[in-house]
């Protein structure tokens, strides 16, 4: 027998064997192109993710003059001043209220908004779908002013509807009670659009034989809804949960616009704070310090979060 028509196990003939021999170096090429292609996503991440991060441990452990550059090391004194901070566990009060309101609102209008894109019957879905997913595409400093003109205690399209009804005009940023709950209320309208568009797309990838077999067993709408739909958007839901919650506790733009975090420290948040401290006032190593707390909070808060969520629904 030839050898070119030798056959051994798994591999076929010899031919065939000098050719997969032949292909790491094919696929070591194509490797190279693979990191030409992440290069820049790398460097990205490198100059603006890793060197920041670097810099603020050091910068947290040392007095940082920013105008001449000098540092001197101080140890733990800033990490042990954060426990007698009133108005850092202020702004982690307030993010946590934030997120009380923000999170679990929008993921449920979500649901809701995806639920009646998602229906045949209706005509212009992609107008629908377009117009929900607006607000998304406008950036935060926009939206901010839009609502800051809309919550005017004089001149506010909130406060004169409500004035139709005969309800007295609401303080909607300048109380103490309402502001961040205010804030909260406009990031709820914006991210509806941004989860609507997720559990959409999760809803049509459900397959039809699922949805068929459930109404051959007699299952009515809701019962559909319950026991077929939201269990198969679990592994959704967890995600939109745990983003919602890194998104909500990072928020800073709407705040800073809206409020700068008044009256009264009511909407000051962990990051508005940090803003202050190190812009404002100028403590760049203390700044450091409650960036690099507050990034092992969010850390620690969103692992526990997602253990439970996958414990509970897995």
């Amino acid at each position: 027998m030839r050898t070119s028509d030798t056959t051994l196990p798994g591999l076929g003939k010899s031919s065939e064997r000098w050719s997969v021999l032949f292909q790491p170096r094919r696929r070591h090429k194509w490797d190279r192109v693979a990191v030409l292609f992440v290069l820049p996503w790398l460097l990205h991440l490198g100059i603006f993710t890793f060197y920041p991060l670097i810099i603020a441990l050091l910068g947290s452990v040392a007095d940082w003059n920013i105008l001449t550059g000098e540092m001197k090391f101080v140890g733990m004194k800033y990490y042990a001043e954060l426990p007698t901070d009133p108005l850092f566990f202020k702004a982690i009060r307030n993010s946590f209220v934030y997120l009380i309101f923000q999170v679990p609102s929008s993921i449920t209008g979500g649901i809701f908004v995806a639920l009646l894109l998602n229906q045949r019957g209706i005509k212009g879905r992609m107008i629908f779908r377009g117009i929900y997913f607006l607000p998304v595409i406008v950036t935060g400093a926009v939206l901010a002013i839009i609502w800051q003109w809309m919550y005017s205690t004089n001149s506010g399209v909130l406060n004169y509807f409500l004035s139709l009804v005969g309800v007295q005009p609401m303080s909607w940023l300048t109380s103490e009670r309402l502001s961040m709950p205010s804030i909260a209320l406009m990031k709820i309208w914006t991210d509806i659009g941004f989860y609507g568009v997720i559990f959409l797309a999760a809803l049509q990838g459900i397959p039809q034989e699922i949805m068929d077999a459930a109404q051959v067993d007699g299952a009515n709408n809701w019962q559909n809804l319950w026991y077929v739909k939201l269990p198969l958007l679990n592994p959704v839901i967890v995600f939109s949960v745990v983003m919602g919650t890194l998104w909500g506790l990072n928020i800073f733009t709407e705040p800073l616009l809206m409020t700068d975090g008044g009256p009264m420290g009511s909407s000051l948040t962990t990051l508005l704070y940090l803003y202050h401290v190190g812009f404002i006032w100028s403590r760049i190593g203390y700044a450091n310090a409650i960036g690099v707390a507050s990034t092992l909070m969010i850390l620690l808060l969103t692992f526990i979060e997602r253990r439970l969520l996958e414990r509970a629904t897995y």
